[in-house]
């Protein structure tokens, strides 16, 4: 069994709770989460980087010298990859890093995060928490309240709260998601998690049903 700590809506301590963490696994399965993250970054990979080959750099083909007669060591075109203003030998060109992440490693690896998250104590959950219209201010306080302004929080949302994303946007290192669009990349990658109390029985109620 885990605890979490529940806060209200002003950020002050309330209750905590318990539950039972092996519905996200018995274990952390380092080895699948590590693959599966590495897949995201690789995926979040632009792959534009290009240089130019012997073919791509503008100007004469002509050799600067002629083979033999001049007494100097014979040469290639001007372009060559070791002259100056020449080209590139084996550099990089537009490619794809695109790495295909099967469906069922994803949610073991979602899984694993949050179960290392939990574990870790790096959960909290908070009560009551709406927002009739964007309001920076009053989200920034409940943070620094609550002991989570410091470092990067992943904020996870039952559904789509566009007060509360707007909110939090203009905060450094703040995320919100609804917990539908999870994935281990991000969970793995902020320090903390904050789920409204909704937002963690729909992500008990997930993941109790995915592991029967």
């Amino acid at each position: 069994m885990v605890e979490v700590q529940v806060f209200d809506a002003d950020g002050k301590e309330k209750e905590k709770i318990s539950f039972d963490e092996s519905i996200f696994g018995d274990k952390v399965k380092t080895r699948t989460l590590r693959e599966v993250v590495y897949a995201y970054e690789a995926n979040r990979r632009q792959g534009s980087n290009n240089t130019k080959n012997l073919s791509d750099v503008q100007g004469s083909n002509k050799k600067p010298w002629r083979q033999k007669g001049t007494g100097r060591a014979r040469t290639g075109q001007k372009h060559a990859p070791h002259r100056v203003k020449g080209s590139v030998a084996h550099g990089p060109h537009p490619r794809s890093y695109r790495v295909r992440i099967p469906a069922k490693m994803k949610v073991i690896a979602l899984n694993s995060a949050l179960l290392a998250k939990f574990r870790d104590g790096e959960v909290a959950v908070v009560e009551g928490l709406k927002f009739d219209k964007p309001k920076t201010a009053k989200f920034a306080k409940l943070l620094g309240k609550a002991g989570l302004d410091r470092g990067t929080l992943l904020v996870g949302t039952a559904g789509e709260d566009r007060n509360l994303y707007l909110s939090a946007r203009n905060l450094k290192g703040s995320l919100v998601r609804p917990v539908a669009s999870f994935n281990a990349y991000e969970v793995v990658k902020q320090r903390r998690v904050l789920l409204t109390r909704e937002a963690l029985d729909a992500l008990k109620a997930r993941a109790a049903g995915k592991a029967n």
